[in-house]
């Protein structure tokens, strides 16, 4: 059974450890591609992708993110930055590395494996107007510099 996003942070904040995160980012007909959980109607957008576990590689992993996730498979994929992504759960902050890869995809018409989310292509020209986290990729992505930058630091509000 899969946590509430609510259960899943709450469960992340209270292990008081960084989480490290592997994620994707799908750029197509000027549109990125990323997902949002159905359980939770105030929840943000974010890239597709899960935390990396014993026994993974960081590409491994994002293909089985992929492949559990959405009817989707990697065709191509390129290490691009790690985020020191930093925000607020409640009264704690929430610390991950976040390593972003450039994918290509088998498939345009991706949807979604798992009931408690959905896949959504988003349009570039309107990306920085989304709750997409983190901020500070949302950004790279719609300005282009995600193909350049390295290392990108999203501190809490």
């Amino acid at each position: 059974m899969a946590l509430t996003q609510e259960q899943f942070f709450q469960a992340v904040a209270s292990r008081q450890i960084p989480r490290v995160r592997v994620a994707g980012i799908v750029v197509n007909d000027e549109k990125v591609l990323v997902q949002k959980p159905t359980d939770d109607p105030s929840s943000c957008y974010a890239f597709i992708g899960g935390e990396y576990e014993v026994g993974d590689t960081f590409e491994t992993r994002l293909r089985k993110e992929f492949e559990e996730e959405t009817n989707a498979r990697i065709v191509a994929a390129q290490y691009l930055f790690c985020v020191e992504n930093y925000f607020r759960y409640q009264a704690q902050v929430v610390q991950q590395a976040e390593h972003f890869f450039l994918v290509s995809l088998d498939r345009h018409d991706v949807v979604s494996n798992e009931a408690h989310l959905t896949q959504h292509w988003l349009p570039l020209v309107d990306l920085r107007n989304v709750d997409l986290r983190p901020f500070v990729v949302r950004d790279a992505v719609a300005s282009g510099s995600y193909l350049t930058d390295r290392h990108l630091i999203q501190l809490p509000d």
